[in-house]
């Protein structure tokens, strides 16, 4: 009776314990395993550069799911324009990651090059660094330092294209500066319609305005440049004023745009002959023998002393002269003048041949002057006795 007594509590003890023991293997299976770690604390929170203070700095960080990564991060810093992108290292510290955990590699030791390409740090378990947690694209790049606009017309044209009474395109020709202002000077051909022309330009300018009234100051323009195609009237004696501003700057400058011809001057009869002379002792003047027109844009005066070629008989004298009338103002633009002719004294019986060559400039426009044709009057006079 005994025997089977203590028999029994032996079961029902090992039973208790098993159970027990069963418990606690169940309470140990619930808790988390100090080993997983959490890719989240390995995240990067800064990228700090030896020896360089970024401008910015841009941490996107990965993405990650189920504690794994999907997709990079990426750090987007920059760097002074004075720094050199062919040696960067980092610098990490425990104030940027927990180093008891994690590693980055690269580490502190290695200098890298970014003036042509990015590079991928990679954040490793600090006991085992073939295990890769997170990884970063770094891209470092240097300030782009916004230099001021130059205030300048860098193109204008007039295009075939555009303008239907040419057909091919005018360019500037020449340009000249002052010292806040620049005139740019561009020659249609002869008998275009100078009120009727449609430009193509292009600025290096924060602002672009215009004006066709010279009146204005140049500080109260404030009507923009067009930015659609549009047909404007150069006619004399309009001007054209394009007004470039950078108000960051507390700069302006203007361009006068200067269209005209090459060959300004057009003479009634470019073959004259006087009527016939006698060997006198005094010259022989004919007045308006022929007239010259302004066919340009602008007003015209002389460049220098009309010059002669073309002689016959050939002689170092000018036995025949010619001079071009108008006032001190210059000829405008559709407006016309005489032209007379001398014939010295003293010739001897023959026929006298010469070629006077006409040389003009445009008032103010003294840049123009090697540009303009000179133009021509072929001169024959009859002397008898």
């Amino acid at each position: 009776m005994i025997k089977k007594s203590i028999t029994t509590i032996l079961i029902f003890t090992a039973f208790i314990t098993t159970f027990l023991g069963c418990n606690e293997s169940d309470d140990n299976n619930t808790e988390p395993n100090e080993n997983i770690i959490k890719i989240e604390d390995a995240k990067l929170f800064d990228f700090p550069l030896f020896g360089i203070t970024p401008i910015s700095i841009e941490i996107i960080q990965p993405t990650i799911i189920d504690n794994k990564e999907t997709v990079y991060g990426e750090i987007n810093i920059v760097v002074p324009n004075s720094v050199s992108l062919s040696k960067i290292a980092a610098t990490f510290t425990s104030n940027e990651l927990n180093l008891s955990k994690f590693n980055v590699l690269p580490g502190n030791t290695s200098s890298l090059n970014y003036e042509t390409q990015n590079h991928i740090y990679t954040v490793v378990n600090v006991l085992d660094e073939s295990e890769e947690l997170l990884h970063y694209t770094v891209n470092i790049k240097k300030e782009v330092i916004q230099t001021p606009p130059t205030l300048t017309v860098t193109d204008f044209k007039f295009e075939a294209s555009k303008n239907s009474q040419l057909t091919n395109d005018v360019t500037i020709e020449k340009r000249v500066d002052d010292v806040n202002s620049q005139t740019i000077y561009l020659f249609v051909p002869t008998g275009t319609d100078f009120s009727n022309l449609t430009p193509t330009a292009t600025f290096d300018a924060e602002d672009v305005f215009y004006t066709q009234d010279s009146s204005i100051s140049i500080t109260d323009v404030n009507t923009a440049y067009p930015t659609t195609e549009t047909s404007f009237d150069f006619s004399y004696p309009k001007r054209f004023i394009i007004v470039l501003r950078d108000d960051a700057n507390n700069t302006i400058k203007w361009v006068n745009v200067f269209v005209d011809v090459k060959n300004p001057v057009a003479i009634e009869n470019t073959d004259i002959t006087t009527p016939d002379i006698t060997t006198t002792a005094s010259s022989t003047s004919f007045r308006g023998i022929t007239t010259w027109k302004n066919v340009g844009n602008h007003i015209l005066e002389f460049n220098m002393a009309t010059t002669y070629e073309n002689k016959i008989p050939t002689s170092d004298i000018d036995f025949i002269t010619a001079r071009r009338n108008f006032t001190s103002i210059g000829l405008a633009p559709k407006e016309s003048a005489d032209i007379n002719v001398l014939v010295i004294k003293d010739l001897p019986v023959g026929e006298y041949k010469s070629t006077a060559v006409f040389h003009s400039k445009f008032v103010n426009h003294e840049a123009t002057a090697d540009l303009i044709q000179p133009v021509k009057l072929n001169i024959t006079t009859n002397v008898t006795n």
